[in-house]
């Protein structure tokens, strides 16, 4: 459960004013601080272990980000409003005072100031300061060796101990990108583009009077064999080095940044543990290849991965061709490697699903041709295609000698209408970036360039930082004056069809990550070589 019923707590931890110290504060460890804080905002201890607390007579067992104490007290700790509740204040404020009389909701009744020994009594068995029982809705915890110690230091510190990267008149965010080397022009513009977003905000008065400064490390060692040209051959071309190595994102981390926005990166990288660790928001990322998303956790992407587009196809084609796609299968095109065996994988488990006929994988476009030739007596009613564009342009030309009529579905990614075949074949690309009547209106963004100076260079990537700095700043100021990253990312949970200006509107949730779920069918209009809609929006599916 969330809300009041998962830690209404401490609502009987304090009760009423006086002015007396049982007992003198402790000085205080910050690496224990530090640990301490993921104990209350994330439900982990240091080593990624889950914090466990019991629920009522029952002894319901809650873990991890459930049990966190933060979702009800608030990130803070100022305590919240829950189910109907008041969750108190439990900041050392309200905690080291005596109270004569209740508040809010909760009964009229005393209690002495806690001392470090009866709050630790209260945490662990549910046993106020005035030796009564809380109410059922705070969990009774299980604390590990050395938890209490870090969960009693940062409970000293809540409220008063700033996050890593703020101060009271600075937000400090960070941003891994490219910037020497042959994407050293994408990661300037992207930085350029969010530096602009912040200069606006600061000139109005910054977020809560706290201006937006933005660090930058360069991450050019992550893409060796990169190149540049427009933004569908460098995401194809991009070719990030081998997990394992030091990036950007970690030296940032040791220069203590609050939150992380619009870094450019692959799918995934060794410091998302890092991340989830600290529960370090990263905003929008600009993703340089495919790959699996996570529904939970500190990262928050704009559109879909590759293989969730597969799922949109299979389910589009199953409301409209239902019937025959359960004699005839869909084939696959893949290169074979994690992305593309993703690709695959999506297909089959939808068609599955959905009691479709189960798909042809005919591997990378080089076998194309032999698998047509197998499969000449009995095509497959559509093929589903990811890789390159030059991949995609030679499936083309397979297909127009053996099956021209085939069609073809493939992410919008590899759209490139200088190759064969792209334009002028059977083809149909996945857009999720809104096309027709749902394309965002750029006249603001193109007013809010020339107005700093900015000129087109790689607009997929200054659109997406453009993007992915409005969602962080207006999360920002929702989280309010008493910033915290678990508030932070609280409210990146809660944003609901957010206009980003140049995107579909944006949602997340508790556990959807992806803020644009869906696609339009589009073509590639062979004389001005753009995408042109062929469908409405397509919702993708659960």
């Amino acid at each position: 459960m969330r809300g009041w019923s998962v830690q209404v707590g401490l609502v009987a931890l304090l009760l009423l004013p006086g002015c007396k110290r049982e007992e003198p504060p402790r000085a205080v460890d910050p690496a224990a601080v530090k640990h301490g804080r993921r104990l209350f905002q994330q439900g982990q201890d240091a080593k990624g272990q889950a914090l466990t607390g019991f629920l009522g007579p029952e002894r319901v067992e809650l873990g991890g980000a459930v049990a966190a104490c933060a979702r009800c007290h608030g990130p803070s700790g100022r305590g919240s409003r829950e189910g109907g509740v008041e969750v108190p204040d439990i900041t050392p404020g309200s905690l080291g005072h005596a109270r004569a009389r209740g508040l809010g909701d909760t009964e009229d009744r005393s209690r002495p100031a806690y001392t470090r020994a009866t709050l630790l009594r209260a945490i662990t068995e549910g046993v106020s300061a005035s030796d009564r029982l809380l109410g059922v809705a705070m969990p009774r915890y299980a604390l590990a060796e050395g938890d209490a110690d870090v969960l009693l230091a940062y409970l000293q510190e809540l409220g008063v101990a700033t996050e890593p990267g703020l101060t009271s008149t600075t937000i400090t965010v960070g941003a891994a990108l490219p910037l020497s080397g042959r994407l050293g022009p994408v990661g300037q513009e992207a930085a350029a583009v969010v530096r602009a977003v912040f200069a606006d905000v600061n000139a109005s008065g910054g977020v809560f009077r706290r201006r937006l400064e933005l660090v930058v490390e360069d991450d050019a060692a992550l893409y060796p064999a990169s190149t540049v040209g427009d933004d569908k051959a460098t995401l194809a071309a991009a070719a990030p080095s081998p997990m394992g190595r030091a990036d950007a994102t970690t030296r940032l981390l040791d220069r203590d940044v609050f939150a992380f926005v619009a870094s450019l990166r692959p799918a995934r990288l060794d410091s998302d543990a890092l991340l989830i660790r600290d529960g370090v928001p990263l905003v929008l990322p600009l993703p340089m290849e495919p790959g699996a998303l996570p529904d939970e956790g500190p990262i928050f992407f704009l559109y879909p991965e590759a293989a969730s587009l597969a799922r949109l196809v299979v389910q589009h084609l199953a409301s409209t061709s239902e019937s025959p796609l359960r004699r005839r299968p869909l084939a696959v095109v893949h290169p074979d490697d994690a992305p593309g065996r993703a690709w695959r994988d999506a297909v089959r488990a939808e068609a599955h699903r959905r009691e479709l006929a189960v798909p042809l994988d005919w591997g990378s476009a080089q076998d194309v041709a032999a698998a047509l030739e197998r499969a000449s007596a009995s095509p497959p009613f559509a093929v589903l295609y990811t890789g390159t564009p030059e991949g995609l342009s030679a499936l083309m030309k397979a297909l127009e000698a053996q099956a021209p009529k085939l069609p073809v579905f493939a992410p919008a990614a590899l759209a490139d209408p200088r190759l064969p075949g792209v334009a002028e074949g059977p083809v149909t690309f996945l857009f999720p970036g809104g096309l027709g009547e749902r394309a965002p209106a750029l006249e603001d963004v193109a007013a809010f360039m020339e107005r700093h100076g900015l000129k087109p260079g790689h607009p997929a990537f200054q659109l997406g930082a453009y993007a992915a700095a409005r969602v962080f700043v207006e999360a920002v100021t929702r989280a309010g004056a008493d910033l915290t990253r678990a508030g932070l990312q609280q409210q990146l949970e809660a944003l609901r069809d957010f206009d980003t200006r140049v995107s579909p509107p944006v949602s997340f949730g508790i556990n959807r990550r992806v803020g644009v779920q869906g696609a339009q069918l589009a073509r590639v209009d062979p004389v001005t070589g753009r995408l042109v809609a062929v469908s409405d929006w397509i919702a993708l599916s659960p």
